[in-house]
């Protein structure tokens, strides 16, 4: 057939064109080969030799695209470290404290001093405007000072709450330390710019920002760690001055610490005084009186949720009481509402079951907690004589 077709010019072709080669698909995109492949006799091997020629170029791009996402992968991460050590990915969030179960002023057993702090604190806070107009003092910023357990904490409570569209906010200093360098300070400054935008949005609200143990951020450190301390303490009060200028923003600081020169220096223990200064009030949370110590005992054992009590415990007219209030109230024993609460509970777990709590109960848990109070053997005997 070839010959013969070869012959309709006139004359017989020494070289007729081969028959088509069926190359598999695998090759087809190479055309210069394919072209070449048919002038090639040994097709299977051109096959094979393209096909591995394919295979390695696929290993080669492998590679190349591992490489590369390695130094991608790498770049991103030494980012995100740097990123980190500077807070750019860092959102800071505001928890805002229940205050629906925490008492108020009028619950608390306060004295007459701090009843009136109390009112003036809320007034000032209720007509900021006119103080400032007055030539009161810029920002609503109040520290809180005295041995622990007064009820620093349960005084601010009381406070906020004299406003129905109050936002309370507790920093929690300890939780802000960091293992990297700086990132404490941020960690800080990051929070109460977070309150500042949260006031701004919310004008109509008083924001309450409690700081307890405010002194972790208060002392001077001239010590190893006196750089650190320094760069937080710089770094709080540049946060500090943001919330103080803003109106609806009210600041309270908590310290178990002396204010006073004379008792810090006695402790070794400064406060800074420029930040002491920030502050527009200092109010002393000192150890229950005699007076605090009958009216908590008579709110506590009155409480509808106690009625397992004997009768003479809920009068606290009751010459007993009295005994142990003036007992309490001696600033020797510094009975604060914490320890006068857990000799209360103490009383109430040593009580028979199915029996009334009475003084004899509260006498056993006064001795219960003689180490507590600093009590000698011979003051807690002599107490518990007078109570029979």
């Amino acid at each position: 057939m070839n010959e013969v077709a070869s012959v309709s010019s006139g004359f017989v072709n020494p070289n007729p064109p081969k028959p088509p080669i069926n190359i598999p698909g695998s090759v087809l995109y190479n055309r210069p080969n394919f072209k070449a492949a048919q002038n090639n006799d040994n097709i299977d091997a051109f096959i094979k030799e393209q096909e591995k020629a394919r295979k390695s170029a696929k290993k080669q791009q492998y590679f190349s695209n591992f490489v590369l996402g390695s130094i991608a992968l790498g770049s991103l991460g030494a980012l995100a470290i740097y990123g980190h050590q500077l807070g750019w990915f860092k959102h800071f969030k505001l928890d805002f404290k229940d205050l629906t179960n925490e008492k108020t002023l009028d619950q608390m057993a306060l004295p007459k001093s701090q009843k009136s702090t109390a009112n003036r604190i809320t007034t000032r806070i209720e007509n900021y405007a006119e103080m400032i107009k007055k030539g009161g003092k810029k920002g609503s910023a109040m520290l809180f000072y005295g041995p622990p357990g007064t009820g620093k904490n349960t005084f601010a409570y009381g406070i906020a709450k004299k406003f129905p569209n109050a936002k309370f906010i507790e920093m929690d200093i300890s939780k802000m330390n960091s293992m990297w360098r700086g990132e404490s300070e941020k960690n800080a400054l990051g929070t109460m710019e977070a309150a500042v935008k949260y006031a701004n949005k919310h004008p109509k609200e008083k924001i309450f920002v409690f700081i307890d143990e405010i002194d972790s951020v208060m002392m001077k450190d001239a010590g190893v760690n006196g750089k650190m301390s320094n760069d937080m303490l710089n770094a709080f009060k540049k946060g500090f001055n943001k919330l103080t200028d803003q109106e609806n923003i009210v600041v309270i600081g908590a310290t178990n610490l002396h204010i006073n020169p004379e008792k810090a220096m006695a402790d070794g223990k400064f406060l800074d005084s420029a930040m002491l200064d920030r502050f527009a009030q200092k109010v002393l949370v000192d150890l229950p009186t005699k007076e605090q110590i009958l009216e908590c005992v008579s709110k506590f054992y009155n409480s509808s949720e106690r009625d397992m009590i004997d009768a003479a415990l809920k009068d606290n007219k009751d010459a007993r009481w009295d005994k142990i209030a003036e007992f309490l109230s001696d600033k020797k024993h510094s009975t604060s509402f914490r320890k006068l609460t857990d000799i209360l509970g103490s009383a109430a777990e040593s009580t028979p079951v199915g029996k009334n709590v009475t003084f004899e109960e509260i006498a056993n848990a006064i001795k219960e907690h003689q180490q507590n109070l600093n009590a000698s053997d011979a003051e807690i005997q002599a107490l518990i004589n007078s109570l029979k």
